[in-house]
């Protein structure tokens, strides 16, 4: 291979190694704001069922969503 087109090639390498990283980088932001976001559903779906449990109490009837909250 001539020096030329060696020198294309080893910048085209180069470039390439700088897309994957911030593809990378991407994805780890990505994952980082989907982790957030189920944490903060979690969280809500915990609270929820707190209150519905508090209702199934005051009414006097049994929790049929109690066993889902367990499994968490």
């Amino acid at each position: 291979m001539d020096p030329e087109r060696k020198s294309k090639y080893e910048a085209l390498l180069r470039e390439t190694k700088g897309d994957i990283g911030r593809i990378e980088q991407q994805i780890e932001k990505e994952l980082a704001a989907i982790k957030e976001r189920l944490h903060t559903l979690q969280e809500e779906k915990k609270a929820q069922l707190t209150i519905y449990g508090g209702y199934c109490t005051l009414l006097g009837i049994p929790n049929d969503l109690e066993s889902d909250d367990d499994e968490e």
